[in-house]
């Protein structure tokens, strides 16, 4: 393959294309849209009064400053790579430089939106740990210009991480240069067996919004939609209707996921070479995103029932979270992948297999019992509410949902297991999603065992384990258990020289 990086002289200042001023002209026109759409919808609906000829001069006026202002960022914006650094210039009046280093850019991307599909050009996006939001927008490449500056950043970047670690400290690992292509059919498989539970609650929340919609604009304040729909159906056809509704939820919400799941991921390639992971993906909008593996702090990936049968893992690979108060996940998402293609995977970034769950810990049992109490507080207050306002011949609903929750419940704590094997911390859990974590141990923070007083008395405590990418925590472990695990983490931790990111 031709070398595009002997193309491009990136140690110059380099301009935007000509044709990203249109991209940023729209990016303002838009922004503007949106923020004075209720003046334009009231008149719209109002009228424009023949005397208020001045709102449309204040408005055209705007319009041109805006213009101005965001035709000088683009004239005056200039990158380049000087170094081990990544040096970003804007402004004209107010001038301001941004300095990067390279070795602490834990994420590429390459974006392409549908408008910036109409002129050709791409919007590269480069995430590193400092915030939640992208700290470097270059809106303006051509498609190979990009490909160049993001084989720039990622070779200095993977040379820079290489050099502060010691050559006895790296795994025994083969360098890879393999692919992985998710063709349509299978595609069509992901997304007929993945998300039904958010997709069920974004479904639920629209549709009260559509009702509440309907509510407010033909219905009195005295009548409600759910009354029409009881007063026109005959009483023995409520539960026909309920079934037919139910049904045609999940075919709404299959046929809602395959669609977001084809438009989304269509095409997907996942190029695994030596120490690097490349995903390209998407029908409307085009992505490219590019993730050193030395930057990975959790690699995780899980599996339902379903996808058990197709032998299909959904996978997640999380960087650094930006930020308590804004937790972003940075990373990268594989909507599937077979039990050989998670290995490999599993091997470029780590350079080791996953391990196997032979011997494992699980939570003390008194976690069920727990459980069932808090399960109790609820079920207590519906059968309160159903006994004071006559509806006590309703209880068995209740009942039946409280030992259906509890049976849940019962899988969950059967599908919890934690093993700490070859310097990793692994951690199943999941009810129908059964997810698989796995935690180097040397991206691991802090450690810290809290215990309640009730737990005190039971012996029983929980491990925190604090990483860049957020806490994670094994609840109600056995005392005796947790105390020489986390010493045994802390010496890990203090024996490697690896750097967590």
């Amino acid at each position: 393959m031709m070398n595009l990086n002997a193309n491009y002289d990136f140690s110059q200042p380099n301009k935007l294309e000509r044709k990203a001023l249109f991209l940023v002209l729209s990016k303002a026109l838009w922004a503007m849209f949106k923020g004075f759409w209720p003046i334009f919808a009231l008149f719209a609906i109002k009228g424009f009064p023949a005397d208020a000829w001045w709102v449309s001069l204040v408005a055209a006026g705007v319009v041109v400053l805006v213009f101005i202002r965001v035709s000088i960022n683009y004239f005056y914006f200039s990158y380049q790579v000087v170094h081990d650094e990544l040096v970003i210039k804007k402004g004209w009046l107010n001038k301001s430089t941004t300095v990067i280093k390279l070795d602490k850019i834990h994420e590429i991307n390459l974006n392409q939106k549908f408008i910036h599909k109409l002129i050709g050009l791409y919007l590269v996006n480069i995430d590193t740990a400092g915030s939640s939001k992208t700290e470097i927008e270059i809106n303006g490449i051509d498609f190979k210009k990009a490909l160049a500056l993001k084989d720039v950043l990622a070779q200095k970047v993977e040379v820079e991480s290489d050099s502060d670690i010691l050559e006895e400290d790296i795994p025994n690992q083969t360098a890879s240069n393999d692919k992985i292509k998710i063709d349509l059919f299978s595609l069509i498989k992901i997304g007929l067996t993945r998300n039904y539970l958010q997709t069920f609650g974004l479904m639920i929340a629209f549709s009260f919004q559509i009702i509440e919609q309907l509510q407010d604009f033909f219905y009195e304040d005295d009548t409600s939609v759910y009354d029409n729909i009881i007063n026109n159906s005959y009483q023995e056809y409520l539960g026909i209707l309920g079934i037919v509704l139910f049904l045609g939820l999940i075919i709404l919400i299959i046929a809602f996921n395959l669609v977001r799941t084809l438009l989304t991921y269509f095409n997907y390639q996942l190029n695994l070479k030596d120490k690097h992971l490349t995903a390209s993906y998407g029908l409307t909008d085009s992505h490219i995103v590019s993730v050193p593996a030395n930057k990975v702090q959790m690699f995780q990936f899980q599996q339902n029932y379903f996808q058990k049968v197709m032998n299909l893992f959904e996978v997640k690979i999380k960087q650094v979270e930006s930020s308590e108060d804004n937790k972003k996940k940075k990373g990268l998402i594989i909507p599937g992948a077979n039990q050989l293609e998670l290995n490999k995977i599993f091997r470029v970034i780590f350079g080791d297999n996953l391990i196997d769950f032979s011997s494992f810990y699980k939570p003390n049992q008194r976690v069920l019992l727990i459980k069932f109490l808090w399960l109790c507080v609820p079920f207590s207050i519906a059968l309160t509410v159903l006994y004071f306002t006559g509806s006590f011949s309703f209880v068995w609903i209740v009942l039946l949902f409280f030992v259906l929750f509890f049976v849940l419940i019962c899988i969950g704590y059967k599908n919890e297991k934690m093993v700490f094997k070859n310097d990793f911390i692994v951690l199943k859990k999941g009810i129908w999603d059964i997810s698989t974590m796995y935690l180097p141990v040397d991206k691991i923070q802090k450690v810290t065992i809290t215990q309640s007083y009730f737990q005190q008395k039971s012996q029983i405590g929980s491990l925190n384990l604090h990483t860049a990418a957020g806490t994670v925590t094994m609840y109600y472990y056995d005392f005796t258990m947790l105390q020489p695990l986390a010493n045994e983490i802390l010496y890990k931790i203090e024996k490697n020289n690896r750097l967590w990111m």
